[in-house]
Formats: structure tokens, sequence, C-alpha cells
């Protein structure tokens, strides 16, 4: 199936989901609200897919894991950015979020760069249901397969200094996910998130290295 990181997935109901939960209310609420949840950086183990559930405010996030059978919809990142979205929601239209993504979505194509959306623009995008607000940053990745140099990622921080709204840039290789103003610093080792923890690595893009922690 080609689960990544932080694609999107829709599920049923909340007996789709599996974990210890404490306070179920919450979390019936949410996903009776919105059914999706999204792909945590963790194993799949057993067709168990390691996902987060979503509340209302940042203090109702879950961790909990589904049936690989239970899935009836994937939507990733980059395929939000694809189809473009943003221009057909009327809510993000009325905040800073749309005139930040027009400019990135320039920005990146500048640069060539394959790029989707994260955080609750993503999760909004995906799901029709109002997540954005006022205060609300831009969460964005940007798969990069093969190498990226130093002077690139330091020319697009720059150019994102410059939209309206925040934007937290994360950079996903093959080997984990770091940020884009790490990298852009240049100062190896650098750490990176993987489905086993973090770790360090003096070169994103090479193959043989091996992972310290």
């Amino acid at each position: 199936m080609g689960l990544k990181v932080n694609d999107l997935i829709k599920i049923n109901d909340i007996s789709d989901l599996i974990g210890d939960f404490v306070d179920i209310s919450w979390i019936n609420k949410a996903v009776k609200r919105a059914p999706f949840v999204v792909v945590r950086r963790a194993p799949i183990i057993n067709d168990m897919i390691p996902v987060g559930v979503r509340g209302n405010n940042r203090s109702q996030r879950l961790a909990a894991t589904i049936l690989n059978s239970n899935i009836t919809e994937i939507i990733s990142p980059e395929q939000l950015v694809e189809d473009k979205l943003w221009r057909n929601n009327n809510h993000i239209k009325e905040t800073h979020i749309f005139e930040t993504l027009e400019a990135v979505d320039s920005i990146f194509k500048t640069h060539n760069m394959i790029w989707g959306l994260t955080g609750s623009v993503g999760f909004e995008l995906a799901s029709g249901v109002e997540s954005v607000t006022d205060t609300s940053d831009l969460d964005v990745i940007i798969r990069a397969e093969r190498f990226l140099s130093v002077k690139t990622a330091e020319d697009i921080i720059k150019e994102l200094l410059k939209v309206p709204a925040k934007v937290d840039v994360q950079l996903e290789t093959s080997k984990g996910s770091v940020a884009l103003a790490e990298y852009a610093r240049g100062n190896s080792p650098f750490l990176i998130r993987t489905v086993s923890g973090p770790r360090l690595v003096e070169n994103l893009w090479s193959e043989d290295e091996h992972l310290e922690g």
C-alpha cells in the first residue's frame, strides 16, 4: 500500500482504533466530526498502522493503531498540493494561510520541489472540517529522495521568511526527517527522526552510512 508518515487515513468509526484510551468522549466526538487519522512515525508491525487522532485543541492528541484492513481512503500531503484544494476552501480563503499557500506553492515550484501539506491545514483540506485559525502556522513536508544542497535549503528558508504566516518545513529523506531550517545551517551531524527513534547522521542521502544514537 506504500503508506508514508503524515498520510491521512479515513476510517469508519472509533471502533477501528486500537489502544488504551482513558477518556474516549473527545475521541468519539473527533472521529465522528472528521473520521481521519494521521500516520505516525513508528514501525508498522503485523499490518498494524501507527496513527494519531486529532481533537479540537492541542491537548487532545492520541496515539493509536488501526488494522490495515480498516483503511477506507488514503490522502497524501502531496495530493493536497497537486489538487490545490485550498483554492476551493472558502474558510481558508478568509485567513492569512491562503496568501501563504499561494506564495509557498510558487517558491517550491521555482525550486522544483515535491512538497505536501500537514498539520491543521492538511487536516482541514482532507477532511473538510474547519481546523485553521488566525494563529495557525503552515506545516509542510518536502520529499527529498535525492540530494538537496545546503545552499538551496538556505535560499528556500530566506524566501519563506517573507510570507505572511510562519512556515515549518520538514525535509523527508529515505533515512528520516529533519527540519529544513536545521539542515540549512549545515552543521552536521544532523539529528533526524526515524521510525525507530532519533538518530545522528552525517549525510542524509548516503545509503551505506551507519546511524548512530
